[in-house]
């Protein structure tokens, strides 16, 4: 199985788009009634690739990239058309109520919503072990986890970035966070190999050292990989993809990479935050 690894933050509108449709691919018993009703045709294949959730913190990738934070917003009339372009792009996707507008409230802090992502993405048998207090944690996952964990971590996602722009609530609340994870994480522990943390305590372990210390890895990660802005995707070949609209082109690189000329630096893309 060919592997991609998938990088986003919060603040990102762009890579809300990008898990709505790898969540859709991955769609299944517990999926929202959105993410079921997405469109087949706009969802990746992802016969025979894994996908790694790599969430990373946005402004400490573009500090340590030397980029000004958030780029498009430097630019007036690229903020404005920012918001307008995803609101068509959801709309194509039959997802309304994307506001036509920067909120107020954007961007937010999305520091303990990338750490929780971090987090469930480490695999429900770390989530456990860190709740239980053992001294030694599982190591951290080298791979995709098994489809239905994945499955679980894309509906998380998803669904913190549409509380977050669809119902316009604060995801850098400890409250907001812990009733998602309570009514998309917690409640499948039963077909996850056991019970899971209630979304309260997840909040609390977002705060322990390994999970800081983790999404500062893959922060600095992404880096050292010639990322510089979210959604991107890298391959097992050091491919690199930004951008929502390379989505397709990632899921594809394993069977199209001989047809490739060999890269000179990092993959393009287009205008993306």
């Amino acid at each position: 199985m060919a592997t991609i690894n998938f990088w986003f933050d919060f603040a990102s509108p762009y890579s809300m788009i990008s898990v709505l449709r790898l969540a859709r691919a991955m769609a299944g018993t517990g999926s929202s009634d959105v993410v079921r009703g997405l469109a087949s045709c706009q969802a990746p294949d992802l016969a025979g690739v894994g996908v790694v959730f790599k969430p990373v913190f946005l402004g400490g990738l573009f500090k340590e990239v030397g980029q000004a934070a958030l780029p498009n917003m430097q630019v007036p009339a690229k903020g404005k058309h920012l918001f307008q372009d995803v609101r068509r792009s959801l709309d194509l996707l039959g997802v309304r109520g994307f506001p036509a507008t920067r909120p107020a409230s954007w961007p937010p802090n999305p520091v303990l919503a990338d750490r929780m992502a971090w987090l469930l993405a480490q695999g429900p048998d770390y989530v456990r072990a860190l709740d239980s207090g053992d001294a030694t944690l599982p190591a951290t996952p080298a791979g995709p986890l098994p489809p239905r964990p994945t499955a679980v971590l894309a509906e998380f996602v998803w669904r913190v970035y549409e509380a977050e722009f669809i119902a316009d609530h604060d995801i850098g609340s400890p409250e907001v966070l812990a009733a998602l994870w309570d009514k998309h994480v917690a409640g499948c522990g039963h077909d996850l190999g056991g019970p899971l943390p209630a979304g309260q305590r997840a909040v609390e372990l977002a705060g322990a050292a390994a999970v800081k210390a983790g999404l500062t890895d893959n922060t600095s990660a992404a880096a050292a990989a010639g990322l510089f802005g979210v959604p991107s995707f890298t391959t097992e070949d050091n491919a690199m993809y930004w951008g929502n609209d390379r989505l397709l082109d990632a899921v594809a690189h394993h069977r199209i990479r001989h047809l490739l000329s060999p890269p000179a630096g990092p993959g393009d893309g287009a205008a993306n935050l």
